[in-house]
Formats: structure tokens, sequence, C-alpha cells
């Protein structure tokens, strides 16, 4: 009760407690969760393989059974007296009934065989033959569901075990019919068929007997493309309506993607583990589905033993804790009693008793320290605030009126920045006063003193964002400040790697670098490559964001700043020649000081109302080229002017008749105040270009080239989609579009420059690669879904076209190579 007691009465011993307890049930229950759910993802994959191993097996049983009625069907499609019974009119007797006895002796020694059904398309008329039980009593209702499965609808689809049902509602298959066309007659007529008609109990048996489970709520079941139940009459199936309703909300999985599907499922309230596999035979699925309880017995069992042992090791660590941690508390505690003692800042000792009561131990000792702290940094940040703040203005000061500058103001620039003034580190009393150092506060030119500093100048405009009316918002304003400090940043640290200098912002207006230099010496070349390195780091990290920058040659004393910041910024006027990122040196625009006057050349003003009148785009592109490469070369001033000449030499051609269409458009109404605000010159030239050019084209109708190409995107269109149909040819695409397939055939080949029959061999091989990679098929299923004739057609092309076989390919896919 005691040492209850003491912990009562301090907080902070009790987080510890608190602490110390949740760290280890926390361990605890990640331990044993991790260790539940390893044993969970074991058993779930243990049955996972074993799942898979009986799907497996189906099926391989499903698709030898599929193999063996197809090839009785090809069998019996092969057989002359077939042949013959299929396509006469009227057979002869004798003939016929020797047929149908041969068939009845084929159905009949097999015992899978309910039934074999030819369909003579001459004659109109089913022939069954075998001693079928079901086909015999349900004969008329055999014939309509054969009939309707040979319409032209379902043509594509003929080539696989069919389910037939009486009942199309419900889940009992009578049949499983494998239809083999032989041939059709004629456009729209019924083909002539060879039907075997299977016994369904065949099928399920082969699945029942793989299905050793005993458990009423669980077993395998078959569902078709369609996601339907298949089942025999007399098969229980698990539980209808819980199975109908996972069917319902899963897709039937196509062929495409035959891949296993393991998942944990809720049916009907309670969960099942659902295995999935598709067969590979006209598009079926098996499930297996188990109660997940049955699964995951021995788990749960695990889990519920390991929650009483939690409970129990926690009892036990909690008594443990209480003493562990009373006696790590002891330095603690003395610690808080000698703050009690002492006191709040300012002495209050009552006060400081109160707040520890409200408060546990280490907080309030925390709290002192961090108000103390606090007042401390707010002192030390309000100084340095203050002094950035002067020793910024005394440095807009020295740039925007140097030659007023008094020793004392720039005595403070030195002590503001002191990487500046490297002579006045090791000589402060330079500064002081003109009389005392007239060698630093003489013009340049006067003095010829090695001690005197040099600066030169370098002006950096950013680029402007366009706000909505000009305007910017309070927020657009806040990023824009932070735009322009983190491009000061960049600029004074890429600078700092070879000139000492300081970046100042000029309120708004201009960032300009100060950077100290020897005695006549500015290594332009250099300065300005620091410059373009610091441009792309800024682009780098800010979005594409630029800036243009100015340098002037000259290395100036203190007194002549100014007017070297004014030159250059005169300068830096020149980036709507040279465009929004340049980097201006006065050589670089020592020829545009000397052009004062333009005015567009006759030649050019002609050659231009040529091109517009012959709508030759390419010819107007280039005067307008050459135009404004003389206002490029001509003084800033004038510029402007310049392009307003060139807009109304455009809008005067513009004005002739040919031209009405466009004469009175908005869009040229507006041309002035849309070119104007372009940055650049290269802007402006673009935006006349672009037109220009539309006015070039307008004329120009390419309905015949559009038609051609939408019938040639439609036949593209249509292989993708029917690309497996083996039927798929360039006759039949002809007749889907009502054309003639030589037209058509030729249209395509003039825009995709191969035949119809190359795209589609060529698409179809595209779709083997995704097949081979990404399913378990082998290269015979894969012809016969890709609707290859054969196999050996099939490899030979892929061969031809990719270098290797499709075994070979799948392998170095699998290899990553």
């Amino acid at each position: 009760m005691k040492l209850m007691g003491h912990i009562a009465g301090r907080k902070f011993l009790q987080r510890i407690l608190f602490y110390f307890n949740l760290s280890m049930a926390g361990l605890l229950l990640i331990t044993a969760l991790s260790f539940y759910l390893f044993s969970r993802d074991t058993i779930l994959q243990t049955q996972q393989e074993a799942n898979q191993k009986v799907l497996t097996q189906i099926k391989h049983n499903i698709n030898y059974i599929h193999d063996i009625v197809r090839n009785l069907g090809m069998v019996a499609t092969l057989d002359p007296s077939i042949i013959y019974l299929m396509n006469a009119a009227q057979p002869d007797p004798v003939m016929k009934f020797q047929t149908l006895r041969k068939l009845d002796i084929l159905a009949d020694s097999t015992s899978f065989v309910e039934s074999i059904v030819v369909y003579s398309g001459a004659a109109d008329q089913f022939y069954s033959a075998g001693s079928g039980v079901w086909s015999r009593q349900h004969w008329p209702e055999l014939q309509q569901r054969l009939l309707a499965r040979l319409g032209p609808s379902d043509v594509g689809l003929l080539a696989q075990l069919l389910p037939l049902k009486l009942d199309e509602s419900g889940a009992y298959v009578d049949l499983f019919s494998y239809i083999v066309v032989d041939h059709y007659p004629g456009q729209g007529a019924t083909p002539n068929a060879v039907v075997v008609n299977i016994r369904p109990e065949w099928i399920f048996e082969n699945i029942m007997q793989l299905d050793n489970m005993t458990d009423t709520r669980s077993g395998m079941v078959l569902v078709d493309e369609r996601g339907r139940l298949l089942q025999s009459e007399g098969m229980e199936a698990l539980q209808p309506p819980a199975v109908q309703a996972y069917l319902s909300a899963t897709h039937a999985t196509s062929e495409a993607e035959a891949t296993a599907d393991f998942s944990i499922r809720p049916i009907g309230g309670d969960r099942y583990v659902i295995s999935e596999l598709s067969v590979g035979v006209s598009q079926w699925k098996v499930l297996n589905i188990l109660p997940y309880e049955q699964v995951m017995g021995r788990a749960e069992t695990l889990r519920n033993a390991m929650l009483l042992l939690i409970g129990a090791f926690l009892v036990a660590s909690f008594v443990l804790s209480l003493v562990i941690s009373n006696r790590l508390y002891r330095p603690v505690g003395k610690l808080f009693e000698l703050f009690k003692r002492t006191g709040l800042p300012g002495g209050d000792t009552g006060a400081a008793t109160a707040v520890a009561a409200s408060e546990d131990e280490m907080r309030f000792i925390t709290d002192v320290y961090q108000s103390t702290l606090e007042k401390l940094r707010e002192v030390d940040q309000e100084g340095s605030r203050s002094r950035k703040i002067v020793g910024d203005y005394y440095l807009r000061r020295w740039i925007a009126d140097s030659a007023t500058m008094t020793p004392e103001e720039l005595q403070h620039c030195a002590e503001a920045s002191p990487q500046l003034f490297a002579s006045a580190e090791a000589s402060p009393q330079l500064f002081v006063s003109a009389e005392a150092s007239p060698q630093l506060f003489a013009p340049a030119e006067t003095t010829e003193s090695e001690l005197e500093p040099r600066w030169a100048i370098a002006v950096v405009a950013l680029d402007q964002p366009h706000a909505p009316g000009g305007v910017m918002s309070q927020a657009e304003a806040r990023q824009e400040k932070l735009y322009r400090f983190a491009a000061c940043n960049i600029i004074e640290e890429t600078l700092a790697r070879r000139y000492p200098n300081r970046v100042v912002d000029m309120n708004g207006e201009y960032l300009v670098a100060i950077l100290q230099v020897e005695t006549g010496e500015v290594d332009m070349s250099g300065l300005a490559g620091l410059l373009g390195e610091a441009q792309q780091t800024y682009k780098r990290f800010y979005r594409g964001r630029t800036f243009a920058a100015a340098l002037n040659q000259a290395a100036v004393a203190y007194s002549e700043l100014t007017a070297t910041y004014e030159a250059a910024v005169q300068q830096l006027m020149y980036r709507l020649a040279l465009g929004p990122d340049a980097i201006i040196t006065s050589d670089a625009i020592e020829g545009n000081l000397t052009r004062q006057d333009f005015a567009i050349p006759a030649e050019l003003e002609h050659k231009l109302a040529e091109g517009l009148r012959a709508k030759n785009a390419d010819a107007v592109q280039a005067v307008l080229g050459r135009i404004f490469g003389l206002i490029r070369a001509i003084h800033y001033d004038y510029m402007t002017y310049a392009v307003m000449q060139v807009i109304l030499v455009i809008k005067q051609i513009l004005r002739e008749p040919a031209f009405a269409a466009h004469a009175g458009s908005v869009e040229l109404q507006h041309l002035n105040r849309k070119v104007l605000q372009a940055e650049s010159l290269t802007g402006m030239q673009e935006l006349l270009g672009g037109y220009l050019a539309q006015i070039c084209q307008a004329d120009h109708s390419p309905l015949k080239e559009d038609r051609n190409k939408l019938i040639v995107d439609t036949m593209k269109e249509f292989i993708e989609i029917h690309y497996a149909d083996i039927n798929l040819s360039l006759q039949s695409i002809a007749e889907h579009l009502k054309m003639s397939p030589a037209y058509v055939g030729r249209l395509f080949k003039q825009y995709e420059q191969c035949s119809v029959g190359d795209y589609l061999n060529s698409y179809r091989l595209e779709k083997a690669c995704e097949l081979l990679v990404g399913s378990s098929y082998n290269v015979k299923e894969v012809a016969d879904c890709l609707g290859f004739n054969n196999a050996s057609y099939f490899i030979t092309l892929f061969k031809k076209k990719y270098g290797m076989t499709p075994k070979e390919y799948r392998l170095n896919a699998a290899l990553g190579q």
C-alpha cells in the first residue's frame, strides 16, 4: 500500500509504468500476431498448393475429354459416307442406312457418347445415331437447340464443348455437344455439321472423384464463361444460393487470363476459401470452395492459447515493473524536488509548487527549460532581423545612390557584409572618414592604391507569373516572395565559389549581386558561366522558372556603383530580344546601341504580301524570320515600335478583298495586345506566325483524305476486336463494310504500307507475345486462341518476325532477357 501511495503522487512514475507495460504488451501482441499470421499464411499456402494440384488434375482431365470428343468429331467429319450424307439433298436410302449404321456403331462403342447427330445443309435435315435415351426422348428439342447453335451469330463459338439445357435458367446440363462444321453452303445458309453429344455425368464424375471433401458445405463446382453454375441432375451442389451469390459478384475469367486465383471471400454470411482455375475449354472455370474455419481450425486454437499466455505474462510483468520503475525514478525525483525548492524563473516558489501539482515532473522541468530557451532565442532572432534589415538598407542605399554615401554609411555596409570588404576587414579604419582614407573614396580613375577594393555588378530579373488582371492575390504574392528569396540564395552560393558577393533584393524590382573583384579584373565569361549554373539550378528546383541577368564589364570604386547599376539595368532590357533566360553582357548588345531607327524594307513587305496571297505558309514564316532578325539588331527603345509596324503591315494586307473573311475577326482585333504581351521577340514572332499559318491553311479541305483514313481506322478496329476469328479475312471485313474487297485492300495498303493479311498476322503475333509471357498455354493453345489454322504456320510466322520460336521467346522472357 505504501508503494501504491507513492506512485499515486508521481505522474512521471505513472507514465514510466504505463509505457513499460504498454511496450511489453505491444511487443507480445506483435510477436503473437506475427506468429499467428505466419501460421495462417503457411496453412493457406499449403491449402492453395493442394487445391492447385487437384484443380490442375481436373483441368487435365477435362482437356483430355475435350481432345477425345474433338478427335471423334473430326474422324466422323472426314468419313466419305458421312460427307455424302451431309451434302446429298436426297441421299440414296441404302447409303443413308449404311452411314447411320456406321454412326450407331461409332456412338455405341464409346460409353460416354450419348449420340452423334449429322446435319445436312443441302437437305436441311438432322440424322441421329446412337442409343442415347435422352436424345431419342427429346429429339425435337435437341434439333431446335442445335439449329440455333448453327446460326450465323454463333459460328465462331462452335469448336468447343457447349452445354445444352432444356431449362436455360437452371443449372442442370442435359448434354455437352461438340459441333464440327464441314463447310458453308452459301450466304446466310446453315452449314453442314457433325455433332457429338456426350453425357454430362462423364465430366462431372471426373470432378467428383477428385473432390474428397465430405463436408456438405465444401466441394468442387464447374461454371461456364458467363459465371453460371454447371451440374448434372442428381448432383448436389454446395449451398446453391450461396454459390450463386458468389458467382453473381465474380466476373467470368477469359482464356487469356487462365491463371489460378486463390482468395478468402464471404458467401451467405460465412467465410470461404475459394480456389479458381480456368480449364482452357469453352472458357469454363472450376472452383474449389472450402469453409474458412475448416481450413484454419488449428490456427484459431493456437491463437486462443497465445492470448491466454499473453494475459498471464502481462500480470507478472506489471508486478515486476512496479519494483524496477521505482528504482529508476529516484534520480528524477531528486531533480524534481530541487526545481520545486528553487521555484520558477522569477523566484515564485508557490507558483512552482502549483504548476508541479498540475503536471508531471518531467513536463514541469522541460517547460521551465523550454521557456527560458525560447526567450533567449527570440532575443537573438530579433537582433539578427534588425541587423539584416539595417544592413540591407545600407546596401540598397549604396546601389541606388553611391555618390552621396558617407563614410559612416559605408562602414555599416562593411559590418553587414564583411565578405564584400576584404580590405576593410584588414584595415577597418579605411571607412572611418574620407579625409583619413582619400585613396578609398576618391574616384577610381584618380587613384592607384592597391588597397582600394573594387566591385562589379550583376542585375537579375526573374520571370514574372501572369496573374489574372495583372494583380496577384496575397497567397501568390507570398509565394513570389519565397521564389525571390530562393533565387537570392542560389545566386549568392553559386557566385561565392569564385567571388565574395552579396545578393540584394531591390524591393520587388531586380536582384542585384555585388561582387568584390581584384582591381581592374572582371572575368566576364567565368561570371556568365556561374550565373548560368545558378539559372539551371533555379529552373530545376522551381518548376521551370528562370531569370535573365545583365553584367557590366567595369570594376569600379564604391562611388561609381550606382552608375554601373543603371547601365546594367539598361542592358537587361535587351532580354526582350535575347530571351527571358539570357545572360547579357555589354559586348552582346554593342551593335544594338548604334541602331536607333527601323523600317520594314519594301522588298520584305512585298514578299510577305505575296506569301499571304498565295497561301504559302513556309514563305510567310521565312519573311517573318528575316523581319524579326532585323528587329533584334536595333536599339531596345525602338523594338516595340518596330513590332507595331509589322502588325500594321499585316493588318493592311488582310484588309484586301481576298482576306475579307479574316479582316473583321476578333482574333485580328486583339492581335496587338496578344503580341505585345509576349515576353520576348521570339514569342511575338511565334504568335504572328501561328496566326498567319491559320490564314494560309483556311481554304484546305482534307475531306476525302479524312474519309479514307476513317475507313482504314475502322478496318484496324475490326481486326483488333475479331483477331481470334479463324475465318477473319479481307473478304469478311469488306463484307461487313459493304465495300469491294479490292478497293478496301488497296486503300488499306496505301495508308498502312502493308496488306490486310500482313497487318492481321502482325497483330496476332503481338497478342501471342502477351499470351506466351502472361499465361500457361502451350504453343498449340496459343495458336488456337489467336485464330491460326495450325500451330506449324503460327510457329513459322513467329520465327520469321522475332527470329526465335515461341518456346524460345517464353524462355527468354522468363529469364528476363
